[in-house]
């Protein structure tokens, strides 16, 4: 415990799911004059849709990286040297990370390397799949974090596991404060359909699992109309293994979405299949019933208290949770989740004024 954290705190995103998240934190820092910038370490797979999103939430970067994308190594190897540069420019007192990119673990580990503090948003959360590039970035940058803000119970119980009980916090789900502002803005619709996303390395990196998703949406197509906006990952590889024109024949496929288009598919659908982990979020807060196309979850409250269930990844699975889905005539209402209010950024700016590292 050495000195306050209130001169500069550097918060670090690299792609979609980060904006969503460091948006409130910034804004609300940034409204109580506190010394905040924004690095953009340039992870996200699509230049124009990084801005895009930027634009959108109202976030000004101070840094903008621009890494190789031809190979993992070598973008990591960029960012890395990216961001070793800009701390030691700016010595910051704090770097705050997000979520569970790849950014999230290159930006703390230069950070430990520059003995600068960090804070992780969204820590704890596990999948015990250690096959999920994510879940080592979980794993390594909660070991290297000295500040831990969780979403959920669950996520305190995994830290506690890992031996680590200090300056853990249970300030609720940043997403929400973000879903909570965007909301009002989000026309409603009578059309009745279903939402799908897929993105996920181990869905559509894999012939054989993501013919089996397809073949379960083929099913469940036939019930009603599946809009599905097609990342860039997902497009490659259905190309690639063959299936664009069965995608097009089971699906109307859309252009990846800014947040707000996102959030109206969410919000009018009747059901969401995703393997998303943001998306189970933002569907239990919405009172929409949701599949999650993998074999498990580390969001289990959106299971336990929300509106998820988990569908696996092969066909009968997926159509067995479908099964499950259509019995349930009524979603029985649910008593809130703590936390998940949209004030949790609040109340991670005052353990960042406060704190002494």
């Amino acid at each position: 415990m050495k000195k306050p954290v209130k001169t500069k705190i550097l918060l670090v995103c690299g792609a979609r799911p980060n904006f969503m998240k460091i948006s409130p934190l910034y804004h609300i820092l940034k409204k109580e004059k506190v010394d905040v910038m924004l690095v953009n370490t340039g992870q996200h797979y699509d230049a124009n849709m990084s801005r895009s999103f930027l634009d959108e939430f109202g976030l000004k970067e101070d840094y903008s990286l621009k890494p190789s994308r031809k190979t993992p190594i070598s973008q990591m190897t960029d960012i890395m040297k990216g961001l070793e540069s800009v701390y030691k420019k700016e010595n910051p007192d704090l770097v705050v990370v997000v979520g569970d990119i790849n950014s999230t673990l290159y930006a703390a580990l230069v950070a430990k390397k520059l003995l600068i503090p960090i804070a992780h948003v969204e820590a704890g959360l596990r999948s015990f799949n250690k096959k999920m590039p994510e879940e080592t970035n979980r794993i390594i940058t909660d070991r290297l974090s000295d500040l831990l803000f969780v979403t959920e119970e669950s996520g305190v119980r995994n830290l506690m596991k890992e031996g680590i009980h200090k300056n853990v916090y249970n300030v609720g789900n940043i997403m929400i404060d973000t879903l909570k502002k965007y909301l009002p803005r989000v026309r409603t619709s009578d059309e009745r359909f279903y939402f799908a996303t897929l993105h996920r390395a181990e869905n559509i990196d894999d012939k054989k699992i993501f013919g089996e998703i397809l073949n379960a949406l083929e099913i469940i197509a036939k019930d009603r109309k599946i809009y599905m906006p097609l990342h860039p990952r997902a497009l490659k590889m259905a190309r690639r293994f063959g299936y664009m024109k069965k995608l097009r024949k089971i699906c109307h496929l859309l252009p990846p979405l800014s947040y707000s288009e996102t959030i109206y598919y969410e919000k009018n659908a009747v059901l969401i299949l995703t393997d998303s982990g943001g998306i189970q979020e933002e569907s239990t807060y919405l009172g929409v019933q949701c599949i999650t196309l993998r074999a498990e979850t580390e969001r289990p409250i959106t299971v336990s208290r929300g509106t998820n269930m988990i569908g696996g990844v092969t066909k009968r699975s997926i159509l067995h949770a479908y099964a499950r889905f259509k019995k349930r005539k009524t979603q029985k209402k649910r008593p809130p989740i703590p936390f998940w209010d949209g004030k949790t950024s609040g109340r991670i700016a005052r353990v960042l004024k406060k704190a002494r590292l």
